[in-house]
């Protein structure tokens, strides 16, 4: 069926006629073979499917069913053409689904009924910032103080991670001491997403901890510092990124040369280039691509480099060059060329 689809779609020839034999063998005749075995088929092919069941609903509670219970959400997204026809267990279904496009469709299906605002409170501290969004613009004559209502979430440990998103969306610098609390939780999401919050309500406090964690062994946590850092370039962060860089294992290595590559300018390209000489094959290619990176952004480097900031690329240049000479790392020499740059 796939096939047939892409075929129409392109105009090579009219398939029309044979296309809809199929599908009312499919959706017709051979409709309950289809549904026992629905699982067992690939995803585009449980789609499309389910598109012509959905079209021509006949056993509700069971076809309904499969697509609720689909693990794909194009599918149980199917269900909510039919809301008229689910029951409350299978509308809560919907509005827990983990998918944020099922929730959001579900909540527009109860735009028109009276208690819409209050089933539509209840998604005011949603994981989905299009959810949180939608649910404080559809409140936002209900004397609701949202600032509040978050920090009152996260007092009671309530949908905390859409409760520290929805208190930096408006704007709770009062409440920033409830943030920071939740720096130090055990899930590192949760920390993440404190962190995340607090760079917009408390940015000096946002710097410290940043400071403190450069060289968190989570990744992901890592990377958002990384990124915050990389726009408060202090003299601290770059000296505390060498020594992590000089002893830390190879992960921290790829990280401390992504926050130099994102600092760029004059007072990282020698940390760059040691990069080139390093030991590992892995860490010294990464190097390489983020030294070229350089290059290109060098022509619109307007700024003039400090006295200490050119002697110490030259001493540092002056040693990489005579390694490459040396080792041979690399076909040619990444390092050939700079010295024009620290005249």
């Amino acid at each position: 069926m796939p096939i047939f689809e892409w075929l129409q779609k392109v105009e090579r020839t009219d398939l029309s006629g044979i296309y809809q034999d199929i599908v009312e063998f499919i959706a017709s005749k051979n409709r309950a073979y289809v549904i026992d075995n629905f699982k067992k088929y690939p995803d585009k092919l449980r789609i499309l499917l389910a598109r012509h069941i959905s079209s021509s609903l006949r056993d509700n509670s069971q076809e309904l069913k499969l697509f609720l219970t689909d693990k794909h959400f194009l599918i149980r997204n199917l269900a909510i053409n039919h809301f008229d026809k689910l029951g409350q267990t299978e509308i809560e279904l919907l509005l827990n689904d983990k998918s944020a496009n099922v929730r959001l469709q579900t909540l527009y299906c109860f735009k028109h009924q009276n208690d819409f605002k209050t089933i539509v409170k209840r998604f005011l501290a949603d994981n989905s910032a299009t959810i949180r969004h939608f649910a404080r613009f559809t409140l936002k004559k209900s004397n609701i103080d949202f600032a509040k209502f978050y920090n009152d979430n996260l007092q009671e440990n309530k949908q905390v991670i859409g409760s520290l998103s929805g208190l930096a969306e408006t704007e709770g610098e009062q409440y920033s001491e409830t943030v920071k609390s939740y720096l130090k939780d055990k899930k590192i999401r949760v920390k993440k997403i404190a962190f995340l919050a607090l760079c917009k309500l408390d940015e000096e406090s946002a710097y410290d901890f940043a400071f403190a964690n450069l060289d968190s062994q989570y990744l992901g946590l890592r990377n958002v510092i990384i990124e915050f850092l990389s726009h408060i370039p202090r003299q601290e962060v770059l000296t505390k990124a060498k020594s992590i860089y000089e002893t830390g294992n190879y992960d921290l290595k790829k990280s401390m040369l992504k926050l130099f590559n994102k600092v760029g300018g004059w007072s990282v390209i020698p940390d760059l280039m040691i990069g080139t000489i390093d030991e590992n094959e892995d860490i010294r290619q990464l190097a390489f691509g983020y030294l070229q990176i350089w290059r290109t952004r060098a022509v619109r480097l307007f700024s003039t480099p400090k006295q200490g900031e050119i002697e110490r690329a030259k001493q540092i240049f002056s040693f990489v060059n005579e390694t490459h000479q040396d080792k041979q790392y690399f076909k040619t020499n990444p390092v050939d060329g700079l010295v024009f740059y620290f005249k």
